[in-house]
């Protein structure tokens, strides 16, 4: 039976889309029409399995990531001495703080939801469904600049990441766009079959999961995204079952050690900020495979 499911276009096809899009310009509108926010250099963006096509049957709720541009944190590791004089130079002290940004973001939502549909998280707001949509935890962030130069004669370069403050805790980096970019990039060097075969790890996963075998926790979908992300593309075969099979084969017996987030930017076992650990996620994929073979 489960050759069957592997075989079936059920586990690689994407998950539903029209709840999620319908929710996504639903709180688009509800961050547009709140006063507080229309100076603020505001972009809202889908981040996480919705927005790379990965989601699957059964994903309960779609992350919306709402930027502000009016303050920016940076990394000037990789400037010069002399690059990172000149930022320190023309740097001005940041007016929009991560606490009045958050507050405008949940008066935004209850005045366009009402209270009864809003819940305070840590590192997000949850706005709960009502029919024809899904949960959205929108995500308060500002821009996030990693510098690769910075100077007067060319200009500035860096890459765009979001920084995420929670209400507890220390801030958390990450780079959905360049998330999305390099995913494109794996899916069509793999002949369209990355995200297919995300979505079938994905797949697998639940199924090991409802029979008990293994912790939901234990390997997150963004985890096997990024570990599939790693696996060579000459693995990525036509044929679902076998593609599957090879797959799991190979990052069952694979050194964990240099593989990167989808990001290019993080080390998925290092610098991550799922800080993920190499033992766990080895011991999930065996238990997936065995229930391959």
């Amino acid at each position: 039976m489960l050759e069957a499911m592997i075989r079936s276009t059920s586990w690689t096809n994407v998950g539903a889309q029209d709840a999620a899009q319908q929710t996504y310009a639903s709180v688009k509108k509800a961050i547009a029409a709140h006063p507080a926010l229309t100076d603020k250099s505001v972009e809202v963006f889908l981040q996480g399995s919705y927005a790379n096509s990965t989601n699957v049957h059964g994903d309960s709720d779609v992350d919306i990531v709402v930027m502000s541009r009016k303050t920016f944190y940076s990394d000037t590791d990789r400037l010069s001495f002399g690059e990172k004089l000149a930022y320190e130079q023309q740097r001005v002290p940041a007016t929009y703080l991560p606490k009045q940004l958050r507050t405008d973001i949940i008066a935004a939502l209850t005045d366009y939801y009402g209270a009864s549909r809003i819940e305070i998280h840590k590192k997000c707001i949850r706005v709960l469904k009502r029919d024809g949509y899904v949960d959205a935890d929108v995500v308060p962030a500002f821009q996030y600049r990693l510098y690769r130069h910075f100077g007067p004669l060319f200009g500035h370069d860096y890459i765009e990441g979001t920084a995420l403050f929670p209400s507890e805790g220390s801030r958390i980096v990450n780079y959905p766009k360049e998330h999305k970019k390099n995913g494109s990039a794996k899916n069509l060097i793999t002949l369209s079959r990355y995200k297919p075969t995300v979505r079938q790890l994905k797949n697998l996963k639940r199924h090991v999961v409802a029979l008990g075998q293994i912790d939901p926790k234990a390997v997150p979908g963004y985890l096997l995204e990024c570990m599939a992300y790693n696996i060579p593309r000459q693995l990525f075969h036509e044929y679902d079952h076998t593609r599957l099979l090879a797959v799991t084969d190979w990052l069952g017996s694979a050194d964990y050690t240099n593989f990167e987030s989808v990001d290019g930017i993080h080390t998925l076992f290092g610098t991550d900020p799922g800080n993920f650990s190499q033992s766990a996620a080895r011991d999930a994929i065996k238990v997936l495979a065995r229930h391959l073979s």
